[in-house]
This record gives C-alpha cells, sequence and structure tokens, in this order.
C-alpha cells in the first residue's frame, strides 16, 4: 500500500467528507462537477470535532505527513522542490541567475542532491560546516500548509553561497536552517559585522575556496568595502 493510498483509506474510515467547488465553494453532491464537459475533481474537506476542514487540519494526515518527511530523502524532496520553486520567483522577477540548476532529477529521484550530500559529509562530517550543528531531519507534527509549523534550526538546509549563482555544485552548500536563515540577504560587511566570528570565518573560508577567482572582492572587506548579496 502507498503512502497516498494509506492516507485515503485511514480518512476514508475516520472522517466524513465532503466537497466544494473550487470557483463558487458551494457543497457538491458528488465529488466532480462538470466544467466545459470535462470533469473536475471538488476541493475536498474533512469533517474533524464537527467542522469541515482541510487535510492541512487533520491530525492523522499531520502525523503521517510528519513521518514521512522526517528522514534524509523527505528533506531532499523538500530542498528539490525549493530549489524549482526559487528559480521560477527568479524568473518572475526578471533576474537571471548565473548558470543552470545542477540539481534537476527525474520526478521523485533525488541521486544528484544525494551524492552532493554525501560528498560533503565525506569532508565536514554530518555537521552544519558553518555552525557545527548536527544535522537533524526532524519535521515538527503541526498543520501542514504553506507557512506553518516551527522552525527546527538544525535541520538540513540547502543553502547558496552567492544569491546571484543558481544552484551549482560550486554554489550549493548545505547548512543548518539556523544559518541560512540568520545570514539571509545581508551583504558580507554586514555579516562581518552581525555574525559570530568562528561562524563568518568558516564562511568566508569555503567561499573562498569554492570561488578563488572572486578572492579580490572579498579581500575589500577589509577595507570597508560593500559585497551584497542580492535578494533571494
Amino acid at each position: 500500500m502507498t503512502h497516498r493510498d494509506y492516507k485515503r483509506q485511514y480518512i476514508h474510515h475516520d472522517h466524513k467528507r465532503q466537497y466544494l467547488h473550487r470557483e463558487t465553494r458551494e457543497v457538491l453532491e458528488s465529488s466532480y462537477y462538470l466544467k466545459k464537459g470535462v470533469k473536475v475533481t471538488g476541493y475536498t474537506q474533512y469533517l474533524v470535532g464537527g467542522k469541515w476542514v482541510s487535510k492541512d487540519y487533520v491530525p492523522e494526515i499531520r502525523e503521517s505527513e510528519s513521518k514521512r518527511k522526517s528522514c534524509l530523502r523527505g528533506f531532499f524532496r523538500h530542498i528539490k522542490d525549493k530549489m524549482s520553486q526559487k528559480n521560477k520567483d527568479s524568473l518572475a522577477k526578471g533576474r537571471d541567475l548565473i548558470g543552470e540548476n545542477e540539481f534537476k532529477d527525474e520526478h521523485g529521484c533525488y541521486d544528484k542532491l544525494q551524492a552532493h550530500y554525501d560528498e560533503q559529509v565525506k569532508r565536514y562530517g554530518p555537521i552544519c560546516p558553518i555552525t557545527h550543528m548536527e544535522f537533524t531531519f526532524k519535521r515538527n507534527n503541526e498543520q501542514t500548509g504553506t507557512g506553518n509549523g516551527l522552525l527546527n534550526v538544525t535541520n538540513l538546509s540547502g543553502d547558496r553561497l552567492l544569491n546571484e549563482q543558481n544552484y551549482t555544485k560550486q554554489n550549493l552548500l548545505f547548512t543548518s536552517v539556523g544559518w541560512n536563515l540568520a545570514r539571509r540577504n545581508f551583504s558580507l560587511k554586514d555579516m562581518s559585522l552581525l555574525m559570530r566570528k568562528d561562524f563568518f570565518d568558516r564562511y568566508m573560508e569555503i567561499l573562498s575556496e569554492r570561488f578563488p577567482d572572486q578572492k579580490y572582492k572579498f579581500n575589500e572587506l577589509e577595507n570597508g568595502a560593500e559585497h551584497p548579496q542580492w535578494g533571494r
């Protein structure tokens, strides 16, 4: 039985369902409606605690999704999806990232990310090379909708060293979520002022090693020069 079949079976037995028209939000008499002669499946709601809610509010689904995603493969899937969305957002904003996304793979396949992660672990171990926090792969059992749930700062994250560069083997570093969020869009000068010195020194060491041709730009920091990391 697949994970999807499990979810359907579990919900089918424990929660009543209703279907809404995706445009009018009217309750349908069946699970679908016709639009220009084509069957369209309605938006599914489940009866939980006397209220009709989406699947993101069904406790059993949250628990099942939490277990499924709390593994390395689940994180690779999440990171791969984030990469794809970041590329789409950049195109929509008219920003051309330098290089091509080198981690595109067949649907449901994360071999390229796995290989890149394995190479990093051989060198640094299963830790964030910046903060030295051990990587975790824990999804909180919270609502699974976008923007919901608590962040775990030690969780694995795919970080681009230079924001103007695409997701290449040269540019992608696996770090902790905490570091990835903390550095955000700060210039290197700002990071040198705000970040812990050992964190910043490790970041600069990796940055200089990965991009030796741009080392002269990084050295300009000593003279107070800006090296902006434009928005992600």
